[in-house]
């Protein structure tokens, strides 16, 4: 590949192993019109790492453990994945998790700043950095890296290679973007990243990114580092901008579930309320960011499938408006080609209509996904929803429609007791029949929300947690270490009675309809490109 134009936009390792998509950033970015006149690559480390440094289990095997409802199989092929990157962490078995990644514990107690210095003398990523990826940059030699950071966990390993990059290929002009990088804004690790890059774009990003594509290709890179500011963002992109994500150079294959295409159709949250959810603050500082009309939005799930001849899509909308799914639904049955979908959604009252889940299901749909948090008594109003429709009822017309369900759950908040969370589990193990999968987790104090009954404290330098210590200020409320434990009890109780709930290999296969022939990933590659001299050092 030639110099001129090309860009490289990295997913950095440490993101969760069970996935069946790619996260969305980087298909947004590399599918935006200020990517014409270049070539741009995308790298998914995450999943290179996990399928190139262990063996993991084959989408065949997967598939057939699942339509059996095989959970002891599945058990097998998780625990002997897991235990193989286990093994390579200096840290000890639990510092790793296929759902999270490397914990980094030894970094919890220092600052970013701290924490950027310790990793230059090396991570359990460092080999993988060192004979797998670097040496690819260096071959491409990339007028632009951009980064993408989606969870804490991976702030470790991307500090870690922006040094690498820096070092190694100071000509090359670096972007960093993502929720986390945007969440921390106004803090001291935020100026860390900062330091580390030529440019940091916030909220959404496609906007910025096209400024810096443009900037490099009129002014060259030290021109560009010369005339752009260092901090781009607070966009708003009109819907009719968004561009179709581009999923060229996603390598499907090392994905173990059954691929699925991510796609937003709504930025943000259109209720956007809920006290304890963080997560539409990365879209703007409304926390919302528009939504696309349903023939706007089929026209780009049709690209997508003609792209990539993937027919599942995902949709990852905080919540997916239920005004938006009869015309949705209506455009793709008209169509040749069969699209089958699934989408976040809240509990409102149309979601009952079995009518709209009729239509859904005969366009498409195949899942919603739902934010329960607890089963229904008084107590529930402490989340904040408002959502007013009847889970009971919602459950019984969604399965009679032969659409699936995902229930969000919580235990802990304050303002909710433990008999709250035994009863939310009672109401899952009851409805087992209706409900496809669960998830139940402690409450937990994150980043930027404010929470009724509970306090921040700080009990360590770490400034680039993504939650905070608290205690509670209620009498009601439960310490941290009560929610862990009524956390674990809870799963335990489900993982004992119907493992199908919780189990994280059976979502990443689902029960798709149109499910091609399985591109099976190979066993971890022995390739190990030859290292320049100035690499070895930093093993």
């Amino acid at each position: 590949m030639s110099r001129a134009n090309c860009g490289v936009l990295v997913f950095p390792p440490n993101w969760s192993a069970c996935v069946y998509g790619p996260h969305l950033a980087m298909p947004l970015l590399a599918g935006s019109p200020g990517c014409d006149d270049w070539r741009i690559e995308t790298w998914d480390l995450s999943s290179e790492f996990y399928s190139t440094t262990a063996t993991p289990p084959s989408r065949s095997e997967l598939v057939a453990a699942v339509r059996s409802d095989d959970f002891a199989r599945l058990d097998q092929l998780y625990f002997a994945w897991e235990d193989q990157l286990k093994q390579l962490s200096p840290e000890g078995a639990s510092d790793f998790g296929l759902l999270s990644g490397y914990a980094f514990r030894q970094y919890r107690s220092l600052s970013l700043h701290e924490a950027a210095e310790v990793a230059k003398s090396g991570t359990v990523y460092t080999e993988f950095f060192v004979q797998r990826v670097l040496p690819r940059l260096i071959a491409t030699r990339p007028q632009l890296v951009g980064i993408t950071i989606a969870s804490q966990e991976q702030m470790i390993p991307a500090v870690e290679l922006m040094h690498h990059i820096r070092r190694l290929l100071p000509e090359t002009f670096l972007i960093l973007g993502g929720n986390v990088v945007t969440r921390l804004r106004g803090t001291d690790a935020f100026e860390t990243l900062t330091s580390l890059v030529d440019v940091t774009v916030l909220f959404q990003g496609e906007l910025g990114f096209a400024t810096t594509l443009h900037a490099i290709s009129e002014l060259g890179v030290a021109g560009a580092r010369r005339a752009l500011p260092r901090v781009l963002g607070n966009e708003q992109v009109p819907y009719d901008r968004w561009p179709v994500p581009s999923f060229a150079g996603i390598d499907f294959a090392r994905l173990v579930g059954i691929p699925v295409l991510p796609y937003v159709s709504t930025r943000g949250c259109y209720w956007g309320k809920c006290s304890f959810c963080a997560i539409p603050a990365g879209w703007s500082e409304t926390g919302y960011g528009g939504s696309a009309p349903a023939d706007f939005v089929a026209g780009q799930l049709l690209e997508m499938r003609q792209n990539t001849g993937i027919p599942r899509v995902k949709f990852v909308d905080e919540a997916f408006p239920p005004a938006k799914v009869r015309p949705l639904a209506d455009f793709l049955m008209r169509q040749d080609v069969t699209i089958e979908w699934e989408a976040y959604a809240r509990l409102e009252p149309s979601w009952e209509d079995l009518g709209l889940l009729e239509s859904a299901r005969a366009g498409g749909l195949r899942k919603l996904y739902f934010g329960l948090e607890q089963a229904p008594s008084a107590s529930r109003a402490v989340f904040g929803k408002n959502d007013r429709g009847n889970p009971t009822r919602i459950l019984a017309m969604c399965d009679r429609a032969g659409i699936k369900v995902h229930l969000f759950c919580m235990v802990g908040h304050p303002g909710t007791s433990k008999a709250d969370a035994h009863s939310t589990v009672q109401f899952l193990l009851d409805n087992q029949h209706l409900i496809n999968a669960a998830d139940v987790v402690g409450f937990r104090l994150d980043r930027g929300t404010t929470v009724s009954g509970v306090r921040p404290v700080h009990r360590n330098a770490q400034d680039w947690a993504m939650g905070s210590q608290y205690e509670p200020t209620d009498a009601g409320s439960l310490s941290p270490e009560e929610v862990a434990d009524l956390e674990g009890h809870c799963q335990e109780t489900i993982w004992e009675s119907c493992p199908r709930l919780l189990h994280p290999l059976y979502r990443i296969v689902g029960n798709w309809e149109t499910v091609e022939p399985a591109i099976e990933p190979g066993p971890p590659s022995e390739i190990r490109p030859p290292c320049p001299p100035n690499l070895h050092s930093m093993a």
